[in-house]
């Protein structure tokens, strides 16, 4: 949303605009923030996405947990016939491969 009011603040306006840069600014810090502070609780029967914006938590059971593929950054599960793809920390990706792979996921 803050990337959108940005760009259209500096298409209307020709001249550089400290409210354009204040909005791209904005979106930049939140999306690290996103990036950053994602967080995951797995536990023997669910795992417990927190993000940044959203105040109710996903939740997704391990049973229902299908076809986890993992890159360096990403991973991608299949819940329900429904593909989720989140981005964590190499480090965070790590553990949550180890933890999918104690869980006996496949």
């Amino acid at each position: 949303m803050f990337f959108i009011a940005g760009l259209v603040t500096w298409l209307e306006i020709t001249h550089f605009q400290w409210l354009s840069a204040l909005f791209f600014a904005i979106f930049a810090i939140l999306a690290l923030l996103e990036w950053r502070r994602r967080t995951v609780i797995i536990t023997p029967t669910k795992m417990v996405f927190n993000r940044l914006l959203q105040k109710n938590y996903l939740v997704i059971p391990i049973a229902d947990i299908r076809q986890p593929h993992f890159t360096k950054h990403t991973v991608t599960v299949t819940v329900n016939g429904e593909v989720l793809n989140f981005t964590f920390t190499s480090k965070a990706i790590a553990r949550l491969k180890l933890a999918l792979k104690q869980q006996e996921v496949q």
